[in-house]
């Protein structure tokens, strides 16, 4: 890893930073869950000493919706598979790339070794959407390696990974979330691969992956309806069971199996043609009314603030933001049985080369920050006090560049969860409302 050396010059303006910001920070204690131009601890500070404080709503929030690149989906505590659409977000699918380990080492069959089945069981967990429509799901024996240390990404080319041709498993099933598991009959040909495997690939799992790479789970597009399903693949109940017989017994097992030294990928795709979100994606020249989320490395928000003149004016004079809360309503008309409002979203400070990075709200604690939806307003909001802080600061070297906010489903590595926010100009509009302190 590359080491940093801090130069003088940052040394100092760190330095100078972190004083005119904890010269200000006694100003955020009590003040913060005001509402309303009042004064401050009227009944125990003497009336010469009292701090007046104000509210600023004049701020204008922009906000477009953008394609999300790609996430990071190795080893994950969920691993997603399925399919769903809707008019809104179009066609999403999931599948599922992963290794299966043997179970013990030098393993030994017996003599005549004769397979009855091969059943590949995947631990449920959960699931969004309709599960009462059948899903489509092709089973495949993948050819390339999969890397425990490595990082792999949602749109990873699988291409020469499996041929597409003679799966080991096709079939239809129900998504069942509340059962223990899903059962899957893998075609004879696999499990005698394994059984009839030469010594050499059976004596450890080095050479066991040199053999047997693992297997793609593949889920099928589907027009309208659909879920993901959310199996647990980290808690070693997912596996591949070999039932068999050999020359002194009839009835044996032995189980490949999925487990945390295993490397599992999430493989996400999305169409978005003909869908309602179609039209609002990566089109930043216009401040749309609608806003769209989605997880599996879907769809993100960019929001830019444009401060007010008179606002700018006082931070050239010195202002402390007390409170900078961030009000963003939920399209309740978008809101259908089976896919939930997500619990909460996250924000993060858009860099000008499109990544993302922590704001420094977020490290203040989850109590501070906020962004959990509250059913009764049917919004989410956050407090963004550290980071509008830094957009106005007086000093020109210290500001933060005003290169706007992403705004993302959390967990959207993990989850299927997907949301419309209302930005409209007149009626439900995200806002931020500033509480802010004159200093000078």
């Amino acid at each position: 890893m590359q080491k940093y050396l801090m130069k003088p010059q940052m040394q100092a303006n760190i330095q100078h930073r972190l004083l005119s910001k904890g010269l200000l920070l006694f100003l955020f204690i009590g003040i913060w869950s005001c509402e309303t131009d009042s004064k401050i601890g009227l009944e125990i500070t003497p009336p010469g000493e009292r701090f007046t404080y104000h509210i600023d709503s004049s701020s204008l929030v922009k906000v477009n919706t953008l394609r999300q690149d790609s996430l990071t989906t190795e080893k994950r505590t969920r691993s997603l598979l399925g399919a769903m659409a809707d008019p809104v977000f179009g066609k999403s699918r999931a599948g599922i790339l992963t290794q299966l380990r043997l179970s013990s080492n030098d393993v030994d069959f017996g003599e005549n070794v004769q397979l009855d089945s091969a059943v590949l069981l995947l631990k449920y967990q959960s699931a969004l959407g309709d599960t009462t429509q059948v899903q489509h799901i092709r089973v495949h024996e993948i050819q390339e390696d999969l890397f425990f240390d490595s990082i792999y990404y949602s749109n990873l080319d699988i291409s020469n990974y499996y041929t597409g041709i003679n799966p080991v498993a096709e079939f239809d099933y129900l998504p069942t979330p509340g059962a223990d598991s899903l059962l899957i009959r893998i075609d004879n040909q696999l499990g005698e691969k394994i059984l009839l495997a030469d010594p050499s690939h059976l004596q450890d799992n080095a050479s066991f992956l040199e053999y047997f790479k693992g297997l793609y789970l593949e889920s099928e597009f589907v027009d309208q309806g659909g879920s993901i399903v959310y199996f647990d693949l980290s808690g070693g109940d997912s596996r591949m069971t070999l039932y068999y017989k050999n020359s002194d017994e009839d009835s044996l097992k032995y189980e490949v199996v999925i487990n945390s030294n295993c490397t599992w990928i999430n493989k996400f795709e999305h169409d978005y043609n003909s869908s309602e979100a179609e039209a609002f994606i990566n089109d930043t020249t216009i401040d749309f009314g609608r806003v769209y989320l989605q997880s599996m490395a879907g769809l993100r928000a960019h929001t830019r603030f444009e401060f007010s003149d008179s606002l700018l004016e006082m931070s050239n004079e010195g202002i402390s933001i007390n409170k900078a809360e961030l009000i963003i309503p939920v399209a309740q008309e978008y809101i259908v049985e089976g896919k939930p409002v997500p619990g909460s979203i996250q924000i993060f400070n858009a860099l000008e080369d499109g990544t993302n990075d922590f704001i420094g709200d977020i490290f203040l604690g989850e109590e501070y920050y906020g962004g959990y939806y509250d059913s009764q307003t049917g919004e989410y909001s956050f407090n963004l006090a550290k980071y509008v802080q830094d957009l106005l600061d007086p000093d020109p070297e210290y500001r933060l560049k005003n290169t706007g906010l992403f705004i993302v489903v959390k967990d959207s590595r993990i989850s299927a969860n997907q949301v419309v926010l209302n930005n409209f100009e007149q009626g439900e509009k995200m806002r931020l409302v500033i509480t802010y302190t004159l200093i000078n």
